[in-house]
């Protein structure tokens, strides 16, 4: 009998000595459109995920950019990204989940056109 609840204590063990599986991992951007030069959907390979370029008004001559992949589409966020081009009036915001149960763990989650109060 003593055994037995060995044997249970240790058949429970992996089950608590594991990592956290629940961690997850996010990043967001908040981007003014006034600081948006141009926005390209980045060439793509066969399984890799979807890249969108962010350029930024840049007051030197290297340009800046944002790199921001996705294993799902991200042309409905390069149009969002294009109708706030310039506009002092709003800011976009993007969140990408960098844990994500996907091919290659990496989801544009968000991407919206956000206008500032008072503009």
């Amino acid at each position: 009998m003593r055994h037995s609840g060995l044997a249970m204590l240790f058949g429970l063990l992996p089950m608590f000595a594991t990592p956290a599986s629940g961690l997850q991992k996010f990043e967001q951007y908040r981007i003014m459109g006034s600081e948006i030069s141009a926005v390209r959907i980045g060439p793509q390979e066969v399984e890799d995920p979807e890249t969108l370029i962010i350029e930024l008004v840049s007051e030197t001559s290297e340009p800046v950019e944002i790199m921001l992949e996705s294993d799902g589409d991200l042309e409905e966020c390069k149009l969002t990204i294009e109708y706030a081009i310039g506009d002092k009036g709003s800011y976009i915001q993007i969140t990408q989940h960098l844990t994500a149960d996907t091919m290659n763990g990496v989801m544009v989650t968000e991407c919206a056109r956000i206008s500032i109060s008072g503009s």
